[in-house]
């Protein structure tokens, strides 16, 4: 009996679940019908719907206008319509756009922003944003470059440590190149660009400066606009960095016979300038104290009162950045004289001649040959005391007569020499050496 009682609740249990099933059903169905013919519409609420603002086929577009700026990027919607149309609505559903019908030429505007059913649904748009204020112009590019000077540097806030400096001819912006985008009308007051060093710092080595800004200048202006933009976020400065010093000219003399003392020269002349600006990056370059030279004086083109040039040249360690390419010697040997003697044959002599060979001087004598020398040296010299030397080892042999040089000094007055340069005429032939013949 318990048993029967228990299968007859199970099988009410399950009837009323039926019911209750059924019933749900019924009332979403009765829902259903009710909103679709007591409550046919509905309103839905976008936000943050995307404006389009595109161009294509408009006469902006063909006139070659671009947006500059606009008021509002997106809007806001309550959207009525029949409820089993845009029930699901999201922005994907909707297209809103501005009424371009207007726009003819670079200006501001106030353009309409009409909003319409991808579906094509019929659909009543309330719009927290009505109108956007939007600004065309006409966008043109402009490149600045190093190659052509409209890019320069600015590194005024950096200064090179004491000894040292910075090089202006070779300090290198990384890119090299910028393009402005922009207003034409504001492009075109652009003329140049200038990278800039925002810190200030002391240098003494080569540099590599992150740390810039870009600069617009319309001449000797800035110029500035939040309207151009360019396509460079970031410069490199590389500076590079020299030590300086101011070297003292080292004059050289060749003195043409060995005999002669060239510290007897010492404070007899002047150079001009008294010292020469180099620079270099090798170390060595901070203890050295004396310039180099183009070659040696040769001694024979002094006299009182001359001023000859020497040429300055650079080295591995230094280069020259005077200015100056040249050196002015003067020399004022105050306390010198002068004496012209003439020089016999006899004395003159032939060295470093050949065995094979015999050199015979045919030139007589030597006249207004110019000693030069301390007074007290001179007034005691003669022409005993000269003699000329022709020298062979200066020559190839040649058979026959020609002209040669000769070196003329005084042999026993070491501070005294010969002004200016002398010949001889000279003959060669073979030096025939007896033979002894055995029979």
């Amino acid at each position: 009996m318990p048993q029967k009682k228990k299968r007859i609740r199970r099988i009410f249990g399950n009837i009323n679940m039926l019911y209750l099933i059924l019933s749900v059903i019924a009332a979403f169905a009765l829902w259903f019908i009710l909103s679709l013919t007591v409550f046919p519409e509905t309103t839905v609420t976008l936000r943050d719907v995307p404006i389009d603002y595109s161009l294509t086929g408009s006469y902006a577009d063909i006139a070659g206008l671009s947006i500059m700026t606009k008021s509002a990027d997106t809007v806001n919607l309550n959207i009525t319509g029949l409820r089993y149309q845009i029930g699901e609505y999201t922005q994907d559903d909707v297209h809103a756009t501005v009424n371009l019908d207007s726009v003819r030429a670079p200006g501001q505007y106030d353009l309409r922003v009409e909003v319409t059913s991808v579906n094509g649904d019929a659909i009543t748009v309330v719009q927290d944003v009505q109108t956007v204020k939007v600004e065309f112009d006409h966008l043109v590019y402009k490149e600045f470059s190093v190659s052509d000077g409209t890019l320069t540097a600015d590194y005024s806030k950096v200064s090179a440590a004491e000894g040292y400096m910075i090089d202006p001819d070779e300090v290198s912006i990384n890119p090299s190149q910028v393009v402005l985008y922009g207003p034409k009308d504001y492009i075109e007051q652009i003329t140049s660009c200038v990278v800039e060093v925002n810190n200030n710092g002391v240098v003494n080595q080569d540099v590599r400066i992150t740390n810039t800004s870009l600069k617009m200048y319309n001449g000797d202006s800035v110029f500035e606009s939040e309207k151009i933009t360019h396509d460079v976020d970031s410069f490199d400065l590389n500076l590079s960095v020299y030590i300086t010093k101011n070297l003292k000219p080292d004059i050289r003399f060749n003195p043409y016979f060995s005999q002669f003392d060239i510290s007897s020269l010492d404070g007899k002349y002047t150079v001009q300038p008294e010292t020469v600006m180099v620079k270099g990056k090798d170390q060595r370059l901070l203890t050295m104290n004396s310039l180099s030279t183009v070659g040696y004086i040769d001694i024979r083109q002094v006299k009182i009162g001359a001023l000859l040039t020497q040429s300055i040249s650079d080295t591995a360690y230094y280069t020259n950045i005077s200015g100056n390419n040249t050196l002015t010697v003067s020399f004022d040997l105050e306390g010198y004289t002068s004496k012209s003697v003439t020089v016999n044959n006899n004395r003159i002599s032939v060295i470093n001649c050949p065995d094979d060979y015999v050199v015979s001087v045919l030139t007589d004598k030597i006249t207004n040959v110019t000693i030069i020398g301390p007074a007290e040296s001179i007034e005691q010299i003669d022409a005993t005391n000269i003699i000329a030397e022709l020298d062979m080892m200066n020559y190839n042999i040649n058979l026959g007569s020609e002209m040669y040089s000769v070196n003329v000094y005084a042999p026993d007055y070491t501070d005294c020499w010969a002004f200016g340069r002398y010949t001889v005429v000279a003959n060669i032939e073979e030096n025939i050496h007896d033979v002894n013949v055995v029979e």
